[in-house]
């Protein structure tokens, strides 16, 4: 039967399901100790696995979500001031990082790369509960684009009862923010509405640009989210308006510029417990998002993108192992010119501990309408072995196809495709526990484009990247200590050096300490010099964080927050500054 037919009968046959409590929404999730529906965390045992919940995020005293990627190194932030925010996991390019909200990408089919970009702005902070950041391939699970990793978010629901919660901060460069939301829930449903601002004045990003123009940001978003243990709705409206230097006008890079980007998303999912081994989910979706810009004096009018996303999910659990089976089909499309790509998968995962072994294995089919039709396969094993250590391997591939505004620009664009291998090895102590990870990622067709000829794309043949990741932790004295050091290698085929933009080596020291009422943290993060475009060397820096809460009563909370504390010069693109010592106070009541 044709994966067409397959999709209008499993969709047909979901439409009737009613839901269960405790849905995990979209592609197949990465089974956590909290949500693995067997004895054992299979997958969470294996995967190179980060977790943060909403206390976690609140303790960093970041403002926005960017914010908050910047206090987490190993994922890589690019967040040059008056420049497009990407993601650069494991040394691979921003199109290969796939970012999820509620089990719903977000990666943009209007960026000329298919990447998060200006994405990343419109997630509301303060409306995370949970964020999981998976390092390396996860193309099986989630799909196309999750070559190097997945950052995946759910959001908040409504409470039991009824809760409010408002929430202010003010800073440097006349930094605000502004976050409330209201909740209620019941056994028989619940409603949660939020609205989030963050705008500050910015400074002026760009050395060369003689206007003196401070490059500014305005980002508001508004979502209501409602349902029971049937369903579950969302609506979020988002606006962001980001000034910013060097933009491309059609002939020549001009300064001040303004980007108006518009987005709307609507999610409707159904659960349904077929029986006490098979429970079914269905999650639609639909994202409409334009982008206009003023180029210097010229405004233009930007195309708008529609994406749909329907996803059916299927938990089977047989002999304390977890089968997930779905279908997905993602379409794409350009309302202005009509133009559409979809893609159309199957996909198979099984995941189950055997005796001292945890294994996870899976496959996806995709029919994609521009391009020939690939299967991707992983495979992950973990051994325990005597006195707390862990030996984990995997072996995964993946298929990458252009963006609608991509093929749009070039006909001939490729797919790209890719294996990774990781290795790792875990021991823990009484004291912490010290993981080790090594791994290799050959992308074949990568995609390369040259800003200074209107972004044309081309396939640059392969594009490798490996490296070797450590971490500790452990407890002294009630005082939590984090380390973690990266040293990444990415080259393309054609190229001696270092990807632009991609430091070697990465540092993190993490302390914090719960002390009466006062929440501390202190965070060192330290980056090797990188190059940017033409080779130009960008030196290292060290960035000293600090941040404090403080719990006024059981509704108050206060906080303080110095970001790059010893107001370190430093840049991540060249030509354009980035902030210096930034302070921030904040107010948290909940009622």
């Amino acid at each position: 039967m044709k994966l067409k037919q397959l999709s209008l009968v499993a969709a047909i046959s979901a439409l009737t399901f009613t839901t269960t409590t405790n849905a995990v929404l979209g592609p197949i999730p990465i089974y956590l100790n909290t949500e693995y529906r067997t004895d054992s965390p299979v997958i969470g045992s294996i995967a190179s696995t980060l977790s943060f919940d909403a206390e976690d995020i609140k303790a960093t005293g970041a403002n926005t979500f960017l914010d908050f990627l910047a206090t987490v190194p190993s994922v890589g932030l690019f967040n040059g001031h008056g420049n497009v925010p990407a993601v650069f996991m494991r040394g691979g390019h921003s199109n290969h990082t796939l970012i999820l909200v509620d089990g719903i990408k977000i990666n943009s089919a209007s960026s000329q790369n298919g990447a998060a970009e200006y994405g990343l702005a419109n997630v509301a902070l303060n409306d995370i509960e949970k964020i999981e950041i998976v390092k390396g391939s996860g193309s099986v699970l989630y799909g196309a684009q999750a070559v190097s990793g997945v950052i995946n978010i759910t959001t908040k629901k409504g409470a039991d009862s009824t809760r409010s919660a408002i929430s202010m901060k003010y800073g440097t460069h006349n930094s605000k923010t502004y976050d409330l939301s209201v909740s209620g829930g019941s056994v028989d449903g619940f409603v949660r509405f939020s609205h989030n601002k963050y705008t500050t004045d910015g400074i002026d990003a760009r050395d060369a640009d003689t206007t003196n123009d401070k490059d500014g940001v305005d980002n508001r978003t508004t979502q209501i989210k409602f349902g029971n243990e049937h369903y579950h709705v969302t609506y979020l409206e988002s606006r962001l308006k980001n000034e910013y230097d060097r933009c491309w006008d059609g002939t020549q890079s001009v300064d001040n510029c303004l980007g108006d980007t518009k987005l709307n998303k609507v999610l409707i999912s159904t659960n349904k417990k077929i029986n006490n081994t098979w429970n079914a989910k269905l999650s639609l979706a639909q994202i409409t998002d334009t982008r206009d810009e003023t180029k210097g004096s010229v405004f233009t009018l930007g195309d708008q993108y529609k994406r749909t996303d329907i996803t059916l999910l299927n938990d089977i659990k047989i002999d304390e192992a977890l089968l997930n089976i779905g279908l997905s089909q993602v379409d794409d499309k350009n309302t202005n010119n009509n133009q559409q790509i979809t893609s159309k998968e199957a996909f198979i995962n099984w995941q189950k501990k055997i005796n001292s072994i945890d294994i996870n294995t899976g496959a996806r089919y995709i029919e994609h309408s521009k391009f020939n039709n690939e299967t991707v396969y992983n495979l992950g094993i973990a051994k325990h072995l005597d006195k707390g250590v862990k030996l984990t391997s995997t072996y995964s591939t993946a298929f990458t196809t252009p963006s609608l505004a991509q093929i749009n620009a070039v006909a001939t664009l490729e797919p790209e495709t890719s294996k990774n291998i990781e290795l790792g090895i875990e021991k823990t102590y009484d004291w912490g526990m010290v993981d080790v990870r090594t791994y290799t990622n050959k992308i074949e067709n990568a995609f390369r484009s040259d800003a200074t000829t209107s972004w044309i794309w081309t396939n640059i043949g392969r594009l490798t990247t490996k490296g070797i990741e450590v971490s500790a932790n452990t407890n002294i004295n009630n005082y939590d200590l984090n380390f973690s050091h990266g040293y990444n290698k990415s080259r393309a085929h054609d190229e001696t050096t270092q990807a632009i933009r991609r430091p070697k080596k990465t540092t993190n020291l993490t302390l914090s300490k719960q002390y009466a009422k006062f929440n501390s943290k202190m965070q060192i993060i330290k980056k090797s010099s990188s190059l940017d475009a033409g080779n130009i060397e960008l030196a290292g820096y060290t960035l000293l964080n600090l941040s404090t809460q403080y719990q006024v009563n059981n509704n108050t909370k206060a906080s303080l927050t110095v970001n790059n504390a010893t107001n370190k010069d430093y840049t991540v693109a060249n030509g354009f500054n980035q902030f210096g010592r930034t302070v921030s106070l904040g107010l948290d009541y909940n009622f």
